[in-house]
């Protein structure tokens, strides 16, 4: 680790656990993850976790790490923290901190969950970005609470292939949703990811997930691609039946993934009976519709990529998600000009934020009609 060295005076296994008995002291102040850290998140035990290395690079501290009792020590410009693997405490300043998971040895480095990040350690820094969390709104009938994010394909399904820059549309649309997620949290909204890694998951198996998982929305994050490659600009689908030729090309690739889907747990899409296509089909509809328009406007306003609109398409991922969902394809990869702004990482944050802005105004809407009652 070219971050970490080790200690010269060892530390005792009996001095650490002395140290973790400290008192405990006034919340941290809550801090705000930098976005350049969210590539790094890993889940580890269904719980998301950093790499102290990437945390302290990031943020200026120094670390020390004693290899024999498996240690690091984080000094920043206001105190201290140690960490020792496997540990579910961790001592802040002069307090005993409680992890919501234990710290762990992943790969050979030590890794923190991200909820000690946000919470704890705000003691380190001389000013924090925050003074308390951001609020997240009182469970209430017609709320937006919970969002899954589903990174379309990964692992041995790739996606689309870009023409000149070989871009795969499996690394962009993970590398969205990361960034998607990090804004979406900073307002208070909980987020649940199908994948955080380069991972194959069956589309059976993103239905089932984020049907178990709580969310109050479904936003599976994709990028286009065309045998044409004059084909360019931004589309978000709601389920129901291709309209255009176009639309039927794209419901045909992104339903591929279901060749390579070893794990089906609702059957081929071919066998769904008409009776539960019409239920799903009708019951999300409006508020799938109305997502589907609040993120193509704030596209369009924000002119980074033509916005192409709302269309439709039997998307197996939608067909069996129970809860209002949309896909969005967020530009052409086929196309040479719209492939070189997927390269550039400045254009992924500011697309990202157009599609944060999207959902917040939908969430908004949703919440002050309750449910769109009163439109």
């Amino acid at each position: 680790m070219h971050l970490f060295y080790k200690i010269s005076k060892r530390i005792t296994l009996m001095g650490v656990a002395a140290v973790f008995l400290a008192g405990c002291a006034a919340q941290a102040p809550y801090i705000k993850l930098e976005p350049s850290l969210r590539k790094d998140i890993r889940v580890l035990n269904g719980v998301e976790y950093l790499p102290i290395i990437k945390l302290c690079d990031t943020y200026g501290f120094s670390c020390k790490w004693d290899d024999i009792v498996k240690t690091a020590t984080i000094e920043g410009k206001n105190g201290r923290a140690v960490l020792m693997a496997g540990a579910g405490s961790a001592l802040v300043g002069n307090s005993q901190k409680k992890l919501d998971r234990p710290a762990l040895l992943y790969n050979d480095a030590l890794f923190v969950p991200v909820s000690f990040v946000r919470k704890d350690l705000g003691y380190l820094f001389e000013k924090p970005y925050y003074e308390k969390p951001p609020e997240v709104a009182a469970a209430k009938k017609f709320a937006i609470n919970t969002i899954m994010l589903d990174s379309g394909h990964g692992g041995k399904d790739v996606g689309a292939l870009g023409r000149s820059l070989r871009l795969r549309e499996k690394d962009l649309a993970l590398a969205i949703s990361k960034r998607l997620k990090g804004v979406l949290e900073e307002n208070g909204i909980r987020v649940v990811m199908t994948r955080s890694d380069d991972t194959f998951i069956p589309l059976s198996k993103r239905a089932e997930i984020a049907n178990r998982s709580g969310a109050d929305l479904f936003i599976s994050i994709h990028v286009n691609a065309s045998r044409s490659r004059r084909l360019s600009g931004f589309e978000c689908y709601y389920l129901s039946n291709a309209t255009d030729d176009n639309a039927r090309a794209v419901e045909a690739f992104e339903n591929s993934s279901l060749k390579i889907d070893n794990d089906k747990i609702f059957g081929n899409s071919d066998s769904l009976s008409t009776t539960l296509w019409d239920m799903t089909l009708t019951e999300n509809r409006r508020e799938s519709v109305e997502l589907a328009r609040s993120i193509c406007n704030s596209i369009g306003d924000s002119g980074l990529v033509e916005n192409k609109g709302t269309k439709t398409a039997r998307f197996y991922v939608l067909k069996h998600v129970r809860i209002p969902s949309v896909l969005v394809e967020v530009a052409y990869i086929s196309n040479r000009y719209e492939e070189m702004k997927l390269k550039d990482p400045r254009f992924l944050d500011k697309v990202t934020d157009a599609l944060a802005q999207g959902i917040l105004h939908y969430k908004r809407e949703y919440e002050s009609t309750e449910g769109f009652t009163n439109i």
